[in-house]
């Protein structure tokens, strides 16, 4: 009974997204686990510092993906409790609204360093240019690199020769079909893949 059911508005419809619809280009986006051809369904952040820009996982991979993740990694256990704090009040800097009869305007002080005057509009030439930090890795990047042998903020080009260096030190077929190295090989050859589906390779 349920099934003969059909709705048709009076005047228009005012439904955001009549059923049976998809957005396009949904059903085209693939795994982009290197090798996978599965849908992809689920998305996942591609690091602590871009939570913004993700990878697009079927669910299999998702999952896989996300025991590995964690925001934390690589800082140490007060930064993460002070980061913890700051998001309380949005890592905005706050200072104590309260005066006193002796501190009167103490919250102005340093005013001029807090803010970046590139072109000296203050008159105060003392600008110092900050350094962007370096982007952080994800838990399975790192251990990944940590695979291969390599620094965390090794360029691309170089994770792919060491890589190549690694698969001919390890292959049964370079140590005259020896195959006491073979689980290693996989081991390598598993960590290129992630840094390559992190766009690190």
């Amino acid at each position: 009974m349920a099934d003969d059911f059909k709705y048709t508005p009076k005047l228009f419809d005012i439904r955001v997204k009549p059923p049976g619809k998809e957005k396009a280009g949904d059903e085209d986006k693939r795994c982009e686990w290197d090798g996978c051809v599965a849908k992809a369904n689920c998305k996942a952040p591609q690091s602590p510092d871009a939570l913004n820009e993700y990878f697009w996982f079927c669910q299999k991979h998702t999952a896989e993906y996300n025991k590995a993740w964690n925001f934390f990694h690589g800082m140490s256990e007060s930064a993460a409790r002070s980061y913890q704090e700051a998001q309380i009040y949005g890592n905005r800097p706050t200072w104590d609204m309260r005066r006193s009869q002796q501190g009167q305007g103490k919250g102005a002080k340093g005013w001029q360093h807090r803010f970046a005057d590139p072109l000296d509009l203050t008159g105060d030439a003392k600008f110092k240019e900050t350094s962007t930090p370096n982007r952080r890795l994800g838990r399975l990047q790192s251990l990944a690199m940590d695979d291969l042998g390599l620094a965390h903020d090794t360029e691309p080009r170089f994770v792919r020769k060491r890589y190549l260096k690694l698969v001919k030190t390890f292959h049964p077929d370079a140590n005259k079909g020896d195959r006491s190295t073979e689980a290693r090989l996989q081991q390598v050859i598993r960590a290129y893949q992630i840094l390559k589906t992190a766009k690190l390779a």
